[in-house]
């Protein structure tokens, strides 16, 4: 039987924090059907607290961050919630875009050992990325995280497809990114049973 994209995306992961180079920062990026987004996140959840052998015998380090979480924990998030009842819908959607992908990075270096976020053998694994589309993207995430210099290395399970190198969330709106190590494939039931 062929690999998953699942088992492809945490090998690669693997192999950056390990030393691999990636285009520029080490980042990964599978897609995820989106019905399946957060039974892959349970996985993934699992996976980082039983690293592999790979990512243990190098030291490397494993953080979640669970974007679902987190958001709540931004300014624009709040204030966005306390605009809710005075504005309308476009005036709340252009604060969040403005300003979301910046505050999470924000809570992420709050929440997180700076040196940590330095260092490639540690494993930044973004999860539940659905949960701020479409006010921020992964890839408005990935640059902020490059912008304020982390270097860890970084997965990103995409609710969506990768179609000839773009990303289209829930299948929709397709946009390149071009830094990126893209798997191959889309995580669907069929690879959750194995």
């Amino acid at each position: 039987m062929s690999e998953s994209p699942l088992q492809s995306f945490t090998e690669k992961l693997a192999a950056f924090a390990g030393g691999q180079a990636g285009i520029r920062n080490p980042f990964a990026i599978v897609a995820v059907d989106p019905a399946y987004e957060h039974t892959v996140t349970e996985r993934l959840a699992a996976w980082t607290e039983t690293p592999p052998a790979e990512l243990t015998e190098v030291s490397a380090t494993i953080q979640p961050v669970w974007l679902d979480e987190l958001i709540s924990e931004t300014t624009v998030y709040n204030l966005a919630v306390g605009l809710s009842e005075e504005q309308n819908t476009a005036t709340i959607r252009s604060t969040l875009e403005s300003r979301l992908a910046e505050e999470l990075v924000d809570e992420i270096r709050a929440t997180s050992d700076l040196e940590a976020l330095r260092d490639p053998s540690h494993v930044l694994l973004l999860l539940n990325v659905g949960s701020v589309y479409p006010f921020t993207r992964a890839s408005e995430l990935l640059d902020e995280l490059d912008r304020r210099n982390v270097s860890s290395t970084i997965g990103v399970a995409f609710p969506g497809v990768i179609t000839n190198g773009k990303l289209a969330a829930y299948g929709v709106d397709a946009r390149g990114y071009y830094p990126a190590h893209l798997i191959e494939g889309q995580i669907t039931a069929a690879d959750l049973q194995q």
